[in-house]
């Protein structure tokens, strides 16, 4: 027995090794297995998860050629303010002639507007943005040309054909672009058009400062053959995907019912508030508008170099591209119309500190130009993202329909109030300022300004007092 029993143990052990052998083998090869799926997994999710990443990059990918080419036909539209005036002033003309020059681009514009308008009816937008992309090329390098005319009289004749061309090539780009990025973005057209707001004013603060840094390099014409260029160099880009955008930017309206289609949206027009909307907004343009024939000449006294010169204007478009970003998200929630207020006054109180009266300062100082620059950028972005906010969400509220017919009204009358005040001004504060100074002038248009205030007050206390009459009535119906 204890022989057996010493073999039995004696193979019990001998075969213990082994099954614990294979026992082991089998549990590493499932481990194994499992760390190999484990594994494989972790492989199949980070492959999915940069297949996901590259694919959203690919589908936004289309983008970057419209941000280039906004932010740079931006850079180009900010070379006429600081630049043109100098130049037209050293062929022996004044403020009051060369401020139509100014007026006529404004014009332009509005004939772009009519022209896309009609020619998206029957052609792609991509077609609009390309014509009006190719053709502001061929304006900047004219205009950038003009510097080798010596005769004023023919300096003007020329700049006034000149930006006529160049006000058409600019509108019909904008229209087919808005068109394009507002279809493609249907479900959130605010937010994407509030960040090309942002790429303008940050286009223009740019263009002015390289403009005049290119300027002191050689001469008057560069800057625009160099922005010209590059702001043309997306042509090609977007040529090619011009099929994929079009196909993007088909209407998806839903069809009118006959209610709707029997609408006459001219009744707005007799709207207190929709009017008081569309003059605040114009005040933007008439800012604008003043600033064109008068600013550079009236610094000339500093002794600025064409750098220092778009430095001055650079201020201005900087602060206009922050004060979107903050104009928008006050307008996002619901705060627009006390903003626009305080825009109104912002704008009101920056040409009193741009040329400061005698009771107030002695002498004009350079950091009064660069304070008032700074007031203008914040209140002209506040005012125009507010206003232009504030009458969309009015006339949805007084009932108007939420579809393109409205949207459109809307547009077109900011469009056509803006283009209004852009043409009437820069010809009347030419004269004014060649006749009374610039003192007075500023002086004249912070008395405008100001006086307008009361009534964007009186748009903030009636939606006030509409928006909390309509929360008591929804308080009062839950209950």
């Amino acid at each position: 027995m204890r022989a057996k029993g010493d073999v039995y143990v004696v193979e019990f052990d001998a075969r213990l090794p082994d099954a614990a052998d294979k026992h082991n083998k089998i549990f590493g090869e499932l481990e194994a297995c499992t760390v190999m799926k484990t594994e494989g997994k972790k492989e199949t999710t980070n492959a999915s998860s940069v297949d996901f990443v590259l694919n959203l990059i690919r589908s936004y990918m289309w983008l970057v050629p419209l941000i280039h080419t906004e932010f740079w036909m931006s850079a180009g539209f900010s070379l006429l303010q600081p630049f043109f005036p100098g130049l037209a002033s050293s062929r022996g003309l004044s403020a009051s002639k060369y401020g139509f020059v100014f007026s006529n681009y404004k014009f332009g514009m509005l004939i772009g507007s009519i022209a896309a308008e009609r020619m998206i009816k029957a052609q792609p937008p991509t077609t609009c943005y390309l014509i009006g992309q190719g053709c502001f090329f061929f304006f900047m390098i004219v205009f950038g040309c003009l510097y080798w005319i010596q005769d004023g009289g023919v300096l003007l004749a020329s700049s006034l054909a000149c930006v006529l061309v160049g006000g058409l090539a600019n509108n019909m780009y904008l229209v087919g672009m808005f068109t394009v990025i507002t279809a493609k973005f249907h479900e959130n057209s605010g937010i994407i058009i509030g960040f090309l707001e942002f790429l303008f004013g940050a286009g223009n603060m740019a263009g002015s400062y390289i403009g005049g840094c290119l300027i002191d390099v050689w001469c008057y014409p560069l800057p625009f053959i160099v922005i010209g260029v590059i702001a043309v160099s997306t042509f090609p880009f977007i040529a090619v995907l011009r099929r994929r955008l079009d196909s993007d930017s088909e209407s998806k309206q839903p069809c009118l019912t006959a209610e709707e289609e029997m609408i006459n949206y001219l009744w707005l027009l007799l709207d207190p508030v929709f009017i008081a909307d569309m003059i605040t907004l114009t005040m933007v343009w008439i800012i604008l508008g003043f600033n064109e024939p008068t600013l550079e000449p009236s610094i000339k006294q500093f002794n600025l170099s064409s750098s220092e010169t778009g430095m001055v204007y650079t201020v201005q478009y900087g602060f206009y591209a922050c004060g979107c970003i903050i104009a928008g998200l006050i307008s996002h929630f619901k705060g627009d119309a006390w903003y626009m207020v305080l825009g109104q006054f912002t704008c009101t109180a920056a040409f009193l500190v741009m040329a400061p009266v005698s009771f107030v300062a002695s002498e004009r100082k350079l950091w009064n130009v660069y304070m008032g620059q700074m007031l203008n950028g914040i209140g002209t972005s506040s005012i125009f993202i507010c206003a232009y906010s504030h009458v969309l969400s009015h006339v949805m509220r007084i009932g108007y329909p939420n579809n393109i017919r409205t949207n459109g009204f809307v547009s077109s009358s900011v469009f056509s109030f803006l283009v209004v005040g852009a043409i009437l001004t820069p010809p009347i504060a030419g004269y004014v300022y060649d006749t009374f100074g610039y003192q007075n002038a500023c002086l004249a248009l912070s008395c405008l300004l100001g006086a307008w205030i009361p009534a964007t007050f009186a748009v903030w206390f009636h939606t006030a007092c509409k928006t909390s009459g309509s929360a008591r009535i929804s308080a009062s119906g839950t209950t």
